[in-house]
């Protein structure tokens, strides 16, 4: 994880008072799922994007990304910081099969952790989030059964946030798959008392 680049965009982001939170590999890199991030997903809110263009105007290069089906994100855009791919998605929303939609939702409940770094303060989304995000986007790098080993192992730290995506119109194997993480984790938990 590059940390200087990270302090970097967070102290920006912060300074200019969007929503934001780190997903992806960076936020599997967090908690231990992987060894190497392969760029640093962000998501933000829309309304925020001019903002957050105009910082990162500053410190990199605008990469041209294209938002291809399923992905119906309202704003994807790109920067090269120093070599390093910076991924923005504004209110990022994945086309499922029924006129189904998922959106994750980005407000306080969603970011879940703050790492300060070098006196930066990182924005961290939920592994329970990303695991419903990685189902609607089909596991293309196969990130579920990581972060289903490591709900056996650590449990589920934010259950509300699953609760919340069962109420969402998502597909019956989403939900079946999110009910499936629900109930292991009381199954865990009512072995380890």
């Amino acid at each position: 994880m590059n940390t200087e680049l990270l302090c970097e965009i967070s102290d920006g982001l912060n300074k200019i008072g969007c929503a934001w939170g780190i997903g992806g590999s960076i936020l599997l890199k967090y908690h231990g799922l992987i060894e190497k991030p392969n760029d640093i997903d962000i998501l933000i809110n829309s309304k925020d994007c001019e903002k957050v263009i105009e910082f990162m105007n500053t410190i990199g290069n605008k990469v041209e990304l294209y938002s291809k089906d399923p992905f119906k994100t309202e704003n994807f855009f790109g920067y090269n910081v120093d070599g390093v791919m910076v991924e923005f998605m504004g209110n990022f929303k994945i086309n499922l099969q029924g006129n189904k939609i998922y959106e994750f939702i980005l407000d306080d409940k969603s970011i879940v952790d703050n790492l300060i770094l070098e006196d930066s303060k990182i924005n961290f989304t939920s592994l329970e989030d990303w695991f419903v995000a990685y189902l609607a986007m089909n596991d293309p790098k196969k990130r579920v059964p990581l972060i289903k080993e490591y709900f056996k192992h650590n449990g589920l730290k934010h259950k509300d946030l699953l609760q919340r995506n069962l109420e969402k119109n998502l597909s019956e194997d989403i939900n079946l798959s999110i009910k499936e993480i629900l109930a292991l984790d009381k199954y865990y938990l009512g072995n380890n008392e």
